[in-house]
């Protein structure tokens, strides 16, 4: 039986978590997503890779 682990999220990390979901999905594009965040394009894209590896 596999083990739950429960994490404490502040909102924003949660929204934060969320927008980057949303562009590892295809859902959302880079740019508008860097600009909610206020980050560039390249950190975006270095945060989905970052959340792709850490997801699976």
């Amino acid at each position: 039986m596999a083990a739950t682990e429960r994490i404490t999220m502040t909102m924003r990390e949660l929204d934060r978590f969320k927008v980057i979901q949303d562009v590892a999905d295809g859902k959302l594009k880079p740019w508008p997503a860097a600009e909610r965040l206020e980050l560039t394009t390249r950190q975006v894209r270095r945060l989905v890779a970052r959340v792709a590896i850490c997801v699976r």
